[in-house]
């Protein structure tokens, strides 16, 4: 089950953070497509508002699985458990995956599954892929650098390298194992007006990082290789990044829009051929046709509308803008909110119910006994649809009796987690088994038979059965109680001498040298009366913990 609870973990985030990078590149893409003259006002803002937005992407699933909010009703994959706490299979061998729905409720379709399996088997195919991408992008890379390591250097600058290519149709900018590289093709060098512009591009390209950009979004394409909206998430951010060299250039080498339109067409017209760029590379018209339209017809957008956009215009838009960018983030928040635990598994491991009974124990007392058993049993009630279903109706009941049953116990000094023993017995149910004859049947909410019931002072019969009443049931069955635990010492012994008779206990007893070794005896295998004391320890955390159920 550990292994089944790491996987779902990764599920969890892996799954989430696909979707949230989907809705970042629609969004993305949609501001392009629509409003790419927001855009190319101020780029730079809308980089910094995708990699925001990126970032929420990647970072929101594991800030809720950090927060314990992986556990939620209604996730779109949920996981039952299946077999019965007493069944030979082990509690985690089958489960029941259900989509949009449960099987307790009846939405949805429910497929029997041995889960792990299942689930590695998931796990195995997408490391293949990650295994496979990621090998292709190390190739490409590394092909990418041995290019232009052997190509010949114009000009140094630092630790750029201006290189020629007599293979390069078109312009771009690479960078690997620590140096900088932009490759222009040789036929260029003869042109200084155009190679001016290209280098300034592409030099802009390195000072902003998006060489590195280029590398983290070949790791990302590879580690979910089977969503396309990942590649155009990174398309639109690649043209962000034009923008935001095409403003620079134009702002700073003093050319015409005119003029520096021309060097696109150039460039794109020379990419037409075979492909030269790899993975990690950025070009000067590398995109789309539409990426590159958009460009050349904006390419004067700061320029020309400057003088025509008073004050109240440019802030009524960079205000515009924030608002539009705030507004996908929000989108974002709250959609890996609906999304969270996207699996949801409804058991728990037995870390965590040691975590729920350490709780109690530390609370008020009371000694919460964990086993395998014990956490087979509680995931029965929370997680298998009959029972859980049984068990929400048995929380509804409880408050008409606990009050009524807590002050019984505390009045004889007896801990309040004996309610537990009330829901192991009739799940506060007072006509619990009404169809054996009642002078054989136990009854009542302390399910208490009818010897046991003379014994202490009720009035069994026909005409009247007093273990039918609530508040004359829990006196007889605290009393009792109190009788068990000052004879037995321990409460765990105590409650399965409630179950199984005293002389039961007392045979086990007798080949126990300490009361310790006694409840080992007591909850130490498949007994009637161990399946019963496993039953209550559920029971207690359970009506602890009603989130449980939720």
């Amino acid at each position: 089950m550990a292994t089944t609870t790491s996987l779902i973990a990764l599920f969890n985030l892996y799954l989430p953070g696909a979707l949230l990078v989907s809705i970042g590149a629609a969004f993305l893409a949609g501001l392009l497509r629509w409003a790419p003259r927001l855009a190319a006002r101020a780029p730079e803002r809308w980089l910094a508002v995708g990699w925001v937005l990126l970032a929420l992407a990647l970072v929101l699933p594991g800030v809720w699985s950090a927060r314990g909010m992986a556990r939620r009703p209604g996730a779109p994959l949920e996981i039952w458990s299946g077999p019965r706490a007493d069944a030979g299979d082990p509690p985690a061998a089958r489960v029941s995956l259900a989509w949009a729905g449960t099987p307790a409720t009846g939405r949805g379709r429910s497929l029997p599954a041995p889960l792990p399996g299942v689930l590695v088997g998931v796990v195995v195919a997408l490391g293949a892929g990650l295994f496979i991408s990621l090998a292709r992008w190390v190739v490409r890379r590394r092909r990418l650098g041995r290019l232009c390591l052997a190509l010949p250097v114009v000009k140094r600058v630092a630790r750029v390298r201006v290189c020629a290519s007599d293979h390069a149709p078109a312009p771009f900018a690479a960078a690997f194992q620590g140096s900088a590289f932009i490759v222009v093709p040789t036929a260029l060098l003869s042109d200084i007006a155009r190679l001016r512009l290209v280098i300034a591009h592409e030099a802009h390209h390195h000072r902003r990082g998006d060489l590195r950009a280029a590398a983290l979004f070949g790791f990302l394409r590879a580690l979910f290789f089977w969503n396309p909206l990942l590649a155009l998430c990174e398309r639109s951010l690649a043209e962000l990044q034009d923008f935001a060299c095409d403003h620079r250039v134009l702002r700073r080498a003093q050319v015409t829009p005119l003029a520096y339109g021309q060097v696109l067409l150039w460039a794109a017209e020379a990419a037409q051929g075979q492909r030269y760029l790899l993975s990690c590379a950025r070009g000067i018209a590398d995109g789309s046709a539409a990426s590159l339209t958009r460009r050349i017809v904006i390419l004067d957008e700061n320029r020309t509308d400057r003088g025509k956009r008073d004050t109240r215009s440019r802030v009524g838009g960079r205000i515009g803008g924030w608002i539009l960018g705030a507004a996908a983030a929000a989108l974002l928040v709250g959609t890996s909110w609906a999304v969270h635990g996207a699996v949801a598994d409804h058991r728990v491991t037995r870390s965590q119910a040691d975590a729920l009974a350490a709780r109690i124990a530390t609370r008020g007392g009371f000694p919460v006994l964990v086993d395998e058993g014990v956490v087979a049993r509680l995931n029965q009630y929370i997680a298998e649809p009959t029972a859980r279903d049984a068990m929400r109706r048995a929380m509804e009941r409880m408050p008409a009796y606990r009050g009524m049953i807590e002050q019984a116990l505390r009045t004889r000094g007896l801990p309040v987690e004996l309610l537990g023993m009330v829901m192991a017995e009739s799940a506060f149910d007072n006509e619990a088994h009404p169809d054996t004859p009642i002078d054989r049947r136990s009854v009542g909410i302390w399910q208490i038979i009818p010897s046991t019931g003379r014994q202490l002072g009720l009035a069994v019969s026909p005409v009247l059965d007093e273990r039918l009443e609530p508040r004359r049931a829990t006196d007889a069955a605290a009393t009792m109680m109190a009788h068990l635990h000052q004879r037995y010492r321990d409460w765990a012994v105590a409650i399965a001498a409630y179950n199984a008779g005293e002389k039961k206990i007392d045979s086990l007893a007798a080949g126990a040298a300490s009361p310790a070794e006694l409840r080992t005896l007591v909850f130490a295998g498949e007994e009637e009366h161990t399946r019963y004391l496993r039953a209550v320890m559920a029971s207690v955390i359970l009506i602890d913990n009603p989130s449980l159920l939720e």
